[in-house]
C-alpha cells in the first residue's frame, strides 16, 4: 500500500494555507496560460484574457453554486456561509459548466473572437486546470473511494489531520487527475491536426465527451455521496447529462446545423 502522509494545510508560522486552494490557483493560472498560448496569432491577448477572466469568474461562481445545491441541507440552515467560498467547498462540474458559460457569453459579445476555435483551445486549458487542481484533492484525501486489493495502486492516508481514508483504497481522485491530463494530450494532438479547420468547436465537444465519460466511469470507484438516479452518484448524473449534450452538439456541428446557427447569430449581432 502507498502511504500518503501529507497534512491538508501548509503551516508558515501563524499562517496556514490549504494545499487545495494553492493548487486550485496554480491550475487556473496554468490553464489560462495554455489557452492564451494556443490562441496566439488568431486571437489578441486582450480578447483572450477578457474571455478567460469571465470564464474563471463563471467557473468560481458555478463551482460554489453547485456545491451549495449539493449540500443544501446544511446551507439552508447556514445561509450566511453560502458566499464564504474561502472556507472551502466547490464542485468541479460547476466550475466546468459555469466557466464555459461565462467565457461563451463574453465571446458572443466580441466580434474579434472565433467562438469555435477559442473553445477548442480553451478545452486544453480547462483540462490542465482540472488536472493540476486535483493534486490538492489528492493531498486532502477528501474524496473517498472503494477498498482496493491491488497493492501497487492501493493508498492509505496516515496524517492525523487528513480527511482521507486509512486504506487500502483506490486513489480515485488520482485516476481522475490522470484522465484530465490524458484529455489535455488528446486536445493538443487534435489541435496539431485540425486546428482552425471548419467546423471549429469539434475539438472542444470531443474533449467534453471524453471528460464526461471518464467522470462517469471513475465515479463507480467513489463512495460517500447520494445515489439519487439509477444508482448513480450525483456527479455521475451530471456526467451522463453532459455526455449526452456533448454527443448531440458534436453531431449537429459535424452536420453543419450548429455551425450555421452560430454563423447567423454572429452576423446579426455584428450589424
Amino acid at each position: 500500500m502507498i502511504e500518503i502522509p501529507f497534512d491538508p494545510e501548509i503551516h508558515l508560522g501563524p499562517i496556514s494555507l490549504a494545499w487545495h486552494g494553492i493548487f486550485t490557483a496554480v491550475g487556473i493560472f496554468l490553464g489560462v496560460w495554455l489557452a492564451i498560448r494556443l490562441l496566439r496569432g488568431r486571437v489578441s491577448e486582450d480578447a483572450g484574457y477578457s474571455v478567460a477572466t469571465w470564464g474563471v469568474l463563471g467557473g468560481i461562481i458555478g463551482a460554489r453554486m453547485l456545491h451549495v445545491a449539493d449540500r443544501w441541507d446544511f446551507y439552508s440552515q447556514h445561509l450566511e456561509q453560502v458566499p464564504q467560498i474561502w472556507t472551502g467547498g466547490i464542485a468541479v462540474w460547476g466550475a466546468a459548466i459555469g466557466g464555459v458559460l461565462g467565457g461563451f457569453l463574453v465571446a458572443l459579445r466580441r466580434r474579434d473572437v472565433p467562438i469555435g476555435g477559442t473553445a477548442d483551445a480553451a478545452a486544453a486549458g480547462i483540462g490542465l486546470g482540472f488536472g493540476v487542481g486535483r493534486i490538492g484533492d489528492i493531498i486532502n484525501g477528501e474524496h473517498h473511494a472503494l477498498p482496493c486489493e491491488v497493492a501497487r495502486i492501493c493508498v492509505g492516508y496516515t496524517n492525523p489531520a487528513t480527511l482521507g481514508q486509512p486504506g487500502p483504497v483506490h486513489l480515485a481522485i488520482g485516476y481522475e487527475m490522470i484522465w484530465d491530463l490524458l484529455g489535455v494530450g488528446l486536445v493538443l494532438w487534435l489541435l496539431g491536426r485540425f486546428a482552425w479547420r471548419r467546423p471549429e468547436g469539434r475539438i472542444f465537444w470531443t474533449w467534453l465527451v471524453s471528460y464526461a465519460l471518464g467522470r462517469w466511469l471513475i465515479g463507480y470507484l467513489r463512495v460517500g455521496d447520494p445515489t439519487p438516479i439509477a444508482g448513480l452518484r450525483q456527479d455521475q448524473v451530471v456526467a451522463v447529462a453532459v455526455l449526452l449534450v456533448a454527443i448531440a452538439a458534436l453531431a449537429l456541428l459535424q452536420a453543419g446545423i450548429l455551425s450555421r446557427a452560430f454563423g447567423r447569430f454572429r452576423r446579426e449581432t455584428a450589424t
